[in-house]
């Protein structure tokens, strides 16, 4: 399988589960796992070296506030649920 298989979306998708898997904080974390996303689809042979990965790295590093608003809404939708007494949850 080759990267034009999977659109920037579906590599922004896997970034974002392992960066709240790992609790991703920091434009700097967000930009190593970028990095370590991209280097073990390489290593699988899923994108080819002579793929233009500068700016692949480059957009998909640029999704960080993107991330962190999608986290951040996860986030608040969480302590709104277990806040909310109507909530299908059971609160003991």
């Amino acid at each position: 399988m080759k990267l034009d298989t999977l659109s920037h979306a579906e590599l922004f998708d896997e970034i974002s589960d392992l960066a709240k898997e790992q609790g991703v904080t920091s434009q700097d974390m967000w930009n190593e796992l970028v990095q370590e996303v991209l280097d073990s689809h390489l290593e699988m042979g899923e994108l080819d070296k002579d793929m233009d990965l500068q700016n692949l790295r480059t957009v998909l590093s640029a999704m960080w506030e993107e991330y962190k608003r999608e986290a951040s809404a996860e986030l608040d939708g969480m302590i709104e649920d277990k806040n909310n007494p109507d909530s299908t949850e059971q609160q003991f």
